[in-house]
């Protein structure tokens, strides 16, 4: 019998040494340091922080399908795999998948992830409401704004009714300084301008194209006026006067329809899927 997710209070170890020594090959191949906590120790990262949103807090994981859009390195995919999801990993770059399956494979959750390259993620090779929750962590602000609808809808098509959309650690546009880069002002700097500019390519999103652009969701977090983003912040580790102040903003926000996910420098959201599922352009 599998122990109860209550009792799974440290980070998931890596068990598998073949496989933990291909990925840290891998990592190498592509010019990644394999001891840099944000490649070998990402894992442990996205436990004390990301687990929390899949954890019970709104809903649970296990048993279910889920969709990790844009894996990355796999650190959120062996999260849910260990919460006891079927996960499906997809990114653009075949490089991160490789890496995703051998992250998984060496935390011995390798049988629970499936990566897959997508190279076109507004068309995904998956069936129609496939999945019960997609998972968009840290990913939709690499989108280029104008596939962002197209990508929004196909996310839509392939959830199923009253299933849910996990946003966490997207930029924010609505703030000076964009938060994964840390360059001042380019989240204000015009679109058509942005080529002009060095740097990777992040385009940051207003909140409230992630809460329309899906089409016909509620957006649970808004429900008890955010206290569910204020519950999360604090299991994250938020504490003391920053979480007081999250949650004096919070309790101002909440008249006006919003919440403090809208407004904090990466916006943190929940949508549940409802009706027929609609096709929101953004």
């Amino acid at each position: 019998m599998s122990e109860p997710i209550e009792n799974l209070l440290s980070p998931p170890a890596v068990q598998d040494a073949d496989a933990d020594r291909r990925f840290r090959e891998c990592a190498q191949r592509h010019g990644w340091d394999p001891d840099d906590p944000w490649v070998g120790g990402y894992v442990a990262w996205e436990w004390r922080h990301s687990r929390h949103a899949y954890d019970d807090l709104f809903t649970s994981v296990r048993g279910k399908k889920v969709l990790e859009f844009g894996c990355h390195l796999g650190a959120t995919s062996v999260v849910l795999a260990t919460l006891g999801a079927d996960v499906t990993a997809i990114d653009v770059d075949p490089a991160y998948v490789e890496l995703t399956q051998l992250n998984a494979e060496r935390h011995g959750v390798g049988d629970k992830v499936r990566a897959v390259h997508v190279p076109d993620t507004a068309s995904m090779p998956f069936a129609d409401e496939e999945f019960a929750l997609v998972s968009c962590n840290s990913v939709l602000e690499y989108i280029p704004p104008d596939a962002l609808g197209a990508v929004q809808r196909e996310i839509n098509r392939v959830l199923e009714r009253w299933g849910f959309i996990v946003i966490l650690g997207t930029s924010n546009r609505l703030w000076p300084i964009e938060l994964h880069s840390r360059r001042p002002l380019m989240n204000y700097v015009p679109r058509a301008l942005r080529p002009l500019f060095p740097g990777k390519s992040i385009y940051s999103v207003f909140p409230w194209q992630l809460r329309r652009g899906f089409g016909d969701y509620a957006d649970i977090s808004q429900q008890d006026r955010g206290r569910l983003i204020v519950d999360l912040k604090a299991k994250m580790g938020m504490s003391g006067p920053r979480l007081m102040a999250f949650s004096a903003a919070n309790r101002v926000l909440g008249p006006l329809g919003m919440h403090v996910g809208f407004v904090a420098p990466t916006v943190t959201m929940v949508l549940q899927k409802r009706g027929e599922g609609g096709t929101g352009n953004g």
